[in-house]
């Protein structure tokens, strides 16, 4: 990926799905943890990112949601 303005950070994340909450979570280094949810009316819903998650597991052979194409 090119950097073209010098405004881009690039942290590591760890993702991974909770089956039994039905959410993704994420760990940021040293920022820590956050949760992404499919439930659009959920305060942290985001279907879109949810899925795109959902995908990167699965192409990663991680357990993961079903994903909505």
């Amino acid at each position: 990926m090119a950097e073209r303005s010098g405004k881009t950070a690039y942290p590591r994340i760890g993702v991974w799905y909770d089956i039994e909450d039905r959410e993704i979570h994420l760990n940021i280094d040293g920022y820590g943890l956050s949760t992404v949810s499919s439930n659009a009316a959920n305060a942290r819903g985001n279907p879109h990112l949810f899925n795109k998650l959902a995908k990167a597991l699965r192409d990663s052979g991680k357990p993961h949601p079903t994903i909505v194409e």
